[in-house]
């Protein structure tokens, strides 16, 4: 995390109960870094089936106010850049 402004969380089914993902959620917090995440669960895998939606690990953890985005309802491969840069403002001005 070092040299970072933004962290992005890619949400999977079993994130929020992953303790390293807790950790680097709360290092980030505490850096003043943005965060945002991005839930992973309606990409197809070699099968053609998709993951279970996971739980918000912000919310599990008392944040309020990040912000998370579908990969691909909210076109992530496009978005992604965009959701950075707002991050990182909304980091700016958090007190």
């Amino acid at each position: 995390m070092k040299g970072t402004s933004v962290t992005v969380v890619l949400i999977g089914t079993l994130t929020s109960e992953r303790e390293y993902v807790q950790y680097e959620i709360d290092q980030s917090w505490d850096k003043k870094n943005g965060l945002i995440g991005v839930y992973m669960h309606n990409m197809k895998d070699q099968n053609h089936k998709t993951e279970k939606k996971g739980e918000n690990p912000f919310v599990k953890l008392g944040y309020k106010g990040i912000r998370t985005y579908d990969w691909v309802n909210d076109n992530g491969y496009e978005n992604l850049g965009k959701w950075i840069e707002a991050a990182y403002e909304r980091a700016q001005n958090r007190t």
